[in-house]
């Protein structure tokens, strides 16, 4: 059974995440996607629930994640403090404190946010949770399929045959 959670933005405990560094730090990206996230809750971690919750911070220069789309969860952020640059499919616009917006699992729920001001922009990241998604990045042509515990990356242009290898 879950426990109430109650946590401030404030005082929470955050981990540093530096998505270049982690995933390939010898490249050359033309952004820095790093953040500093405290979890609130996560059903991926407790197996428990329909939500995660975090906050997160991005520090001038960094961007969250790169532009993608979810099939599988919906995604919502509350901006918190400060003011980012926010990409979807309608372009770039500046989001600030008070805002909410809303990700469907679509095309139209594309997004990533960079903070391109001088001050720090704190937001509170709600998504559903789903054992399973698939994320479309439509930069690059990735696709990276998540099941459970297993996460892999593939080029959208690699598909194979449904037999091959059987």
């Amino acid at each position: 059974m879950q426990d109430l959670i109650i946590k401030n933005v404030k005082t929470a405990e955050y981990k540093k995440v530096d998505l270049n560094q982690f995933y390939d730090p010898e490249g050359g990206h033309r952004h820095q996607f790093g953040f500093l996230k405290s979890t609130v809750v996560s059903p991926y971690k407790t197996g428990e629930g329909k939500m995660s919750v975090a906050f997160y911070t991005l520090l001038p220069g960094q961007s969250n994640y790169p532009y993608h789309q979810h099939l599988g969860r919906e995604e919502m952020f509350y901006v918190i403090s400060g003011k980012a640059t926010l990409r979807t499919p309608q372009g770039e616009r500046e989001v600030t404190a008070g805002d909410v917006v809303f990700f469907p699992p679509n095309e139209s729920g594309a997004h990533m946010l960079t903070n391109t001001f001088d001050e720090p922009v704190s937001y509170l990241d709600i998504d559903t949770y789903t054992p399973s998604d698939v994320v479309l990045y439509p930069d690059s042509g990735n696709v990276r399929v998540l099941a459970e515990s297993m996460q892999k990356s593939f080029k959208l242009d690699s598909e194979v045959n449904y037999l091959d290898g059987e």
